[in-house]
């Protein structure tokens, strides 16, 4: 080996040598001006090389004279970078499989990845690539995840941001003269107007529609149930003295629009209330009414019956 090296070491200036003849011969011609200035690249860092080959071969020299216990050792990072780049031997995960570098190693792993043969691959990877940290995920943690998980994350954060912004503007709003909450509620064709404040006592509260007792107003129990269901949602039933005026349509759109009112005035007195109001669906507003006639039909959709002759 020392004998190979000393023979291109003695080369090196014989190839310097024909080197810059060839660049000072190619120079004159323009047509080959770029030959000309790569021979000539090549002259500058024939002695860099040069040096570098001497040096290892020193150092190559003081280690065999030395033996194991030689004082001049190599650069430890320059003999891992050597063991890193020039494995002796890569070995499968299962062990079947031997390569000596990894140039083999791509190319039978990419024939298995062609030929359909995953569990053959996944060996070549292994052993090849092998994985020795606990913080990759296992198999059950990368099917739950969902790369979507942070923007719906970032917009849940967002809408409670917005709710919490919504809900501070909500405040206490109350009747400055008489000190009670008021609101108007709707449904179908009827309107009506309530008013309410914390009873006398608990349990003592009243309920009045067009100055009568709601259960003289309302013999109906569904319709009784429903001025009944805003208290029921929030917990305080019979803790409010309600006094209500309602107009237009029947029993069953004025006990709805009792209800609308009573939910909305009890959102006004306290806005905390406002969660199972808006939970159980009765702040808002049922835009539903009765179809109107058409001309020519007996009802909004419905035909008269059709005789041929």
């Amino acid at each position: 080996m020392m004998r190979s090296l000393a023979a291109r070491l003695a080369a090196l200036p014989l190839q310097q040598g024909a080197c810059s003849a060839a660049s000072s011969v190619l120079a004159g011609s323009s047509p080959l001006a770029a030959l000309a200035a790569s021979l000539q690249r090549l002259q500058l860092q024939a002695p860099s090389l040069a040096a570098a080959a001497q040096l290892v071969a020193r150092q190559f020299a003081a280690g065999a004279a030395g033996g194991s216990g030689g004082s001049e050792q190599p650069p430890a990072h320059a003999v891992e970078q050597q063991q890193g780049e020039q494995p002796t031997e890569i070995v499968s995960a299962s062990g079947h499989l031997r390569f000596s570098n990894y140039d083999e190693v791509l190319e039978a792993w990419g024939k298995a990845m062609d030929e359909g043969d995953w569990g053959a691959a996944f060996d070549i990877f292994e052993g090849a690539y092998p994985v020795d940290t606990e913080e990759f995920p296992d198999l059950q943690e990368l099917l739950e995840w969902d790369p979507m998980a942070e923007q719906k994350q970032a917009r849940r954060e967002r809408e409670a941001e917005i709710r919490a912004m919504h809900a501070a503007r909500r405040v206490r709003r109350l009747d400055p003269v008489s000190g009670r909450a008021h609101a108007a509620g709707k449904r179908k064709t009827s309107v009506a107007l309530v008013w309410l404040r914390p009873a006398a006592a608990p349990g003592a509260g009243r309920l009045m529609v067009n100055r009568r007792p709601y259960d003289e107003y309302f013999p109906d129990l569904l319709r009784r149930n429903d001025l009944a269901a805003p208290f029921m949602a929030t917990g305080t039933l019979g803790n409010w003295d309600v006094m209500a005026r309602v107009s237009g349509g029947g029993q069953t759109g004025q006990s709805q629009a009792v209800r609308h009112g009573i939910a909305r005035a009890l959102q006004n007195w306290d806005p905390v209330l406002r969660p199972p109001l808006k939970a159980a669906g009765l702040l808002a507003r049922d835009m539903r009414i009765v179809e109107r006639k058409k001309p020519g039909l007996k009802k909004a959709r419905k035909a008269f019956q059709w005789v041929k002759r």
